[in-house]
Parts: C-alpha cells; structure tokens; sequence
C-alpha cells in the first residue's frame, strides 16, 4: 500500500506517456477526490498490475521449487488490496465508524487537500511514521 501509493502512483516524471498513465492510476483521483466513481483504479489497470504481482510472485516461488506456492501469497495480496480499496472509499464516502479511525480518516484528508507528498498510508500510519512522510500534528490541528 504505502510503497505503491509512493513511488508508482506519485511518481514524478517529465515522460508525457507516463504522466498519461499516472494519471489515469490515481492523479485523476487527487484531481477529483471527492467523485466517488473515481476512487478505486479502473479495471484495465488493476488487472495488468495484479498480473504483474502474480507472475513476479509465480516467478521468484519457481526459483524456490514449485511456482504454485506463489498462489496463497497472491491470495492474501488481494485480499488486502480489496481491505485497502474499500478503506479508502469509506474514508472519502463516509465519518470514521469508530473514534479510533478519525486520525486515519484526517491524515488522508490531509494528503489530498493539504500536502500530497505525506501520509501515503491509507490503512495504517506505520510506515509513514516510520520513512518520515508523517504529518506534524500540531501543525495541523483545527
């Protein structure tokens, strides 16, 4: 989630094709983050980098043995895809069911209308805090 939202959803580049490709990936979604139909990655793109990861996965457990081991790692990759994918539609659908999920609803917040260079977590803080794109708090408080 966060090495992806990072590096390949905000990757900065001068290459037009894949500015155009980056755009439809997610800066389509920072440009218009509050049109729902725009929350999740189109279809096309989900499926091309799905089959990225499976084959990488297929590849490396060829190296160890049998590539079939690849397929319950696969599995739980798109199982938390799909807890990522519905996170960030609730954070931009709906208030944080629970008191413990305002801070995880105000940080992405954060990222789309104040500084989109931190908080890249959606799920989780964890690796913002720990790679430094953690926002201050006090800095920005109501």
């Amino acid at each position: 989630e966060y090495l992806i939202h990072r590096f390949l959803f905000h990757f900065i580049t001068e290459n037009e094709t894949a500015k155009k490709i980056i755009y439809i990936f997610h800066a389509n979604h920072h440009e218009y983050p509050r049109d729902k139909t725009r929350l999740f990655m189109p279809p096309l793109p989900s499926v091309i980098i799905a089959a990225v990861f499976f084959f990488s996965m297929y590849f490396i457990a060829s190296l160890f043995g049998n590539g079939y081991n690849a397929l319950p790692f696969f599995s739980g990759f798109i199982f938390y895809y799909l807890v990522y994918a519905s996170m960030h539609y609730a954070i931009h659908s709906i208030s944080p069911p629970f008191r413990w999920m305002k801070s995880l609803w105000r940080n992405h917040h954060l990222h789309h209308y104040i500084e989109e260079n931190k908080g890249f977590g959606v799920s989780t803080t964890l690796w913002d805090r720990l790679f430094g794109t953690m926002y201050q708090k006090e800095k920005h408080t109501k």
